[in-house]
């Protein structure tokens, strides 16, 4: 019977050990994010946060995910999954790279969401090594897999993705965008523009951006500054001059946000144009460093006019009609996606422009919809 007992306090100091080491582990983590994210907060804008920021702890984080069965995005280094918190359904993103700044993410999430465009932020759990955020719960798709992914329930839900509600995503894209580089102390650049960064609500179709652990501040007064840690984004959406001079401006989203609008435009991959670069250049061109970044998007616009580029499932629903909405946005995707950053427009230029085109096509569409009608 001693014996017994024995085993059981062993077990018992065994555990409790374990379980005092891993509140130590939590609490530094603690202390060391809350740190960081204070810090962000400071600068960014001077410790007065727009939203409060709920606090969880991990134990309640693992809770809310224990039942979880959908994930809703899934990369190499970060995941987000459906969760619930305080009886109500969440979405919980993990990140395990520790090049992307979560406190950044967190400061800079907080200060927008209380815009329509940007995935609202509830909390966060601290006591991770990387901080986990917990957001608004959306029926939600990323638009990488609204673009690309194959089978069902995907080709269903692509179909929802007609012209109308293509030129829709740029323009609440590029809403979201003008604030960060207008609304703060100092421009705000993302440096990470691309469909991952992208979640579509499936319920209202309203495009919400997310994952600000790329963004940066531009000097006080500055228009431009220098990365001296290195190039961060993703190879085919990084701007020229910020690719070989590390050089950083507004510009350098106005680039990313071009090849994600020729994105929408040819249902395309940024890799399907790297591929076709690849197959039609010499082996000296092979490493894409080498390449003008635009050359991937230049490569298909100078194949032949829009209407041999343009996604089919476009030209299915409307074809010969909005040929000149699509060549006017094809000429915004040029000017955005210039190899000079001084030839490119200011984000707030490339919302009206979006604006613009997608009022005339809205215009057009109803006058179809009222000659069919009389038909």
């Amino acid at each position: 019977m001693s014996f017994f007992k024995g085993l059981l306090l062993a077990k018992k100091k065994l555990f409790s050990s374990a379980s005092a080491e891993r509140r130590k582990k939590e609490k530094d983590c603690y202390l060391k994010n809350g740190s960081c994210v204070l810090e962000e907060l400071l600068a960014l804008c001077d410790g007065n946060c727009r939203i409060p920021i709920r606090y969880y702890t991990s134990i309640e984080i693992h809770n809310a995910i224990r039942h979880s069965k959908t994930t809703i995005m899934e990369l190499a280094d970060e995941s987000m999954v459906t969760g619930s918190l305080d009886n109500r359904p969440v979405l919980v993103r993990f990140s395990t790279c520790s090049f992307n700044n979560i406190h950044r993410d967190i400061a800079i999430t907080a200060q927008m969401s209380h815009l329509k465009n940007v995935l609202r932020l509830v909390g966060c759990c601290l006591e991770f090594e990387e901080p986990v955020m917990v957001y608004e719960y959306v029926e939600g798709i990323s638009l990488f897999d609204l673009l690309y992914k194959k089978g069902n329930p995907y080709d269903q839900t692509r179909k929802s993705l007609c012209w109308g509600n293509r030129l829709r995503v740029a323009r609440e894209v590029a809403s979201a965008i003008v604030f960060l580089h207008t609304e703060f102390t100092t421009p705000i650049i993302h440096r990470n523009i691309k469909p991952y960064s992208v979640i579509i609500d499936q319920k209202s179709g309203v495009a919400k951006i997310l994952n600000f652990s790329h963004s940066i501040s531009l000097p006080a007064g500055k228009l431009e500054s220098l990365d001296h840690d290195g190039v961060r984004g993703t190879l085919g959406y990084i701007a020229p001059e910020y690719m070989h001079q590390f050089i950083i401006t507004q510009k350098t989203d106005v680039y990313s946000f071009g090849v994600l609008l020729f994105l929408l435009l040819t249902g395309k991959t940024v890799y399907d144009t790297m591929g076709r670069v690849n197959s039609k250049n010499s082996k000296e061109t092979t490493n894409f460093k080498n390449l003008p970044t635009s050359y991937f998007v230049d490569g298909h616009i100078k194949e032949g006019n829009v209407m041999d580029i343009a996604d089919p499932t476009i030209l299915e629903e409307h074809g010969i009609e909005i040929q000149q909405q699509l060549e006017d946005y094809l000429d915004l995707v040029k000017k955005c996606t210039a190899d000079q950053g001084d030839d490119r427009p200011y984000m707030i230029h490339v919302a009206r422009e979006l604006y613009r085109i997608e009022k005339c096509f809205g215009a057009l569409a109803l006058g179809l919809g009222n000659r069919r009608n009389w038909s």
